[in-house]
C-alpha cells in the first residue's frame, strides 16, 4: 500500500435503479468514471457596508450536473434495453456510484437519462456507447 493510502479503482461499480421499490441494475463494461460535479457557485451579496471595501459572497444552490460515462455497447443487451427505455420515457432513476476499496460507500444520485448513444463502431474496436445522465441531487451518501 502507498504511504498516502491510494488504491486502484478495481471493484468500483455503477448501478442504475428504477421503480418503487427500487430495482438495481449494475452497468457492465465501464472502464472508468468520475463522480458528478455539483460544485456550488457563489451569490454576490456585496453591499454599501461590506467590510474593508471587499466583496462578499454566500454559497449558491448546487447546480444540475450532466454526468457522462463510456461503456461497452452490446446491441439488444439488458443494459441497452434499460438505458434506451429510460432515455425514451424520461422516467426518474437513481444512479449509484461506488469507488473501489473496503472503506468505500455508495453515493446515490437522483436524475434521469439524457442520452444513450452508440459511438465509434468499427471493425477493430470494442463497440462503445456514451450514457449521459442529468443529476438533480445526491440523495444518499
Amino acid at each position: 500500500m502507498s504511504s498516502s493510502g491510494a488504491i486502484r479503482g478495481a471493484g468500483s461499480t455503477v448501478r442504475v435503479g428504477v421503480g418503487d421499490p427500487v430495482v438495481w441494475t449494475t452497468l457492465a463494461g465501464i472502464e472508468a468514471f468520475d463522480f458528478p460535479d455539483q460544485t456550488r457557485g457563489e451569490l454576490d451579496v456585496t453591499h454599501l457596508g461590506s467590510p474593508n471595501d471587499t466583496e462578499e459572497a454566500i454559497p449558491g444552490m448546487r447546480p444540475v450536473a450532466v454526468w457522462s460515462v463510456d461503456l461497452h455497447h452490446v446491441p439488444g443487451s439488458p443494459t441497452e434495453v434499460l438505458l434506451t427505455g429510460l432515455e425514451d420515457t424520461g422516467e426518474p432513476m437513481q444512479l449509484g456510484l461506488k469507488a473501489g476499496g473496503a472503506a468505500a460507500t455508495e453515493k446515490v444520485f437522483a436524475g434521469y437519462v439524457k442520452g444513450y448513444i452508440p459511438k465509434g463502431i468499427g471493425p477493430k474496436n470494442v463497440q462503445m456507447a456514451t450514457l449521459s445522465v442529468i443529476v438533480q441531487a445526491q440523495i444518499q451518501e
